[in-house]
């Protein structure tokens, strides 16, 4: 049976509160089930910060591609990011690891290569801070140390 669709983020006619689902319909059998449901942080999103934020997974995050595709400034664009990512409750939170992965031992991260810090940081076990962080440090002791190809050169 179709279904008439409405948008998870619709206010009270009445008095305009946010709008919570008590029932949930299986369309296959028929099964109903009825509780105090919660919705994600993204139920409380507007139609239009959904629609950006679609944009933002659309163009990789790259925020030079956003500007283009929605016709706005750099710094429009990191308002709206900024002003999502508070509604959200995401400031000041570290990045969490994708579900399955754990967090990388700090002895491991010390003697990670530059190569296994970008894998670590493309795979979401390191946040974009912590890897320019263990990136920097290892310029840094670089500096005063001679690499082993520098040594027998």
């Amino acid at each position: 049976m179709a279904r008439n669709r409405i948008d998870a983020n619709v206010r009270c006619p009445s008095c305009s509160g946010q709008l919570f689902p008590r029932v949930l319909v299986c369309d296959s059998c028929g099964l109903k089930v009825e509780g105090d449901f919660v919705m994600n942080e993204f139920g409380s999103l507007t139609p239009d910060e959904l629609h950006f934020l679609r944009v933002f997974i659309y163009c990789e995050g790259r925020i030079r591609d956003m500007e283009a595709a929605l016709g706005v400034s750099y710094p429009t664009v990191k308002g709206h990011l900024a002003s999502i990512k508070e509604k959200l409750k995401l400031s000041g939170q570290p990045t969490p690891a994708p579900a399955g992965e754990t967090e990388v031992p700090a002895e491991a991260q010390d003697t990670a290569t530059p190569e296994e810090v970008l894998d670590q940081l493309e795979s979401g076990q390191l946040s974009y801070k912590d890897a320019v962080r263990l990136l920097r440090s290892k310029k840094k002791r670089g500096k005063g140390e001679k690499s082993d190809e520098q040594v027998s050169g």
